[in-house]
């Protein structure tokens, strides 16, 4: 087992501090537990919006809310259709009105996440997320996060 530096624990500390805080906040938004799975059986959307994010860690182009770098420890909100910005819990509750649509591009028109047009999967600290414009959703409520064998 290699030795465990300081900066290790703390890295590992704030970790599952930010994963806990997620799992209250998704909870406190009324979605109840969240649902964690494996990378390999998410919906295509997470999956591609996973790999967008690492490549843009990868090459250095990602970007953070400024709240993010200031406080203790809090979950990184990626939004799908932009996986390059990483968002506190706020300012990605504050675009919910002007995201768009991951499946047609239109305005997604979502002010609260009441409305169930939100899909969200949740990794150990980052909580994935997208939205769909009524046309869409209503055209199949399941399509994407938790309906099995779907994109």
């Amino acid at each position: 087992m290699k030795d465990r530096t300081p900066r290790d624990i703390a890295v590992d500390d704030q970790l599952r501090a930010a994963g806990a805080e997620g799992r209250e906040w998704l909870m406190a938004a009324g979605w109840g537990p969240p649902v964690t799975i494996p990378i390999q059986q998410a919906a295509r959307w997470q999956q591609e919006a996973r790999a967008r994010m690492l490549a843009a860690e990868a090459d250095d182009t990602w970007t953070f809310c400024e709240h993010l770098c200031a406080g203790g420890p809090q979950p990184v909100v990626v939004h799908a259709e932009a996986p390059e910005r990483m968002l506190c819990r706020a300012c990605s509750t504050a675009e919910r009105p002007t995201r768009r649509c991951l499946e047609c591009g239109r305005p997604a028109a979502s002010a609260s996440p009441a409305d169930g047009r939100e899909d969200v999967c949740m990794g150990p600290v980052a909580i994935y997320t997208r939205l769909r414009c009524p046309a869409c959703h209503q055209a199949d409520p399941l399509r994407g996060t938790f309906a099995a064998g779907r994109p």
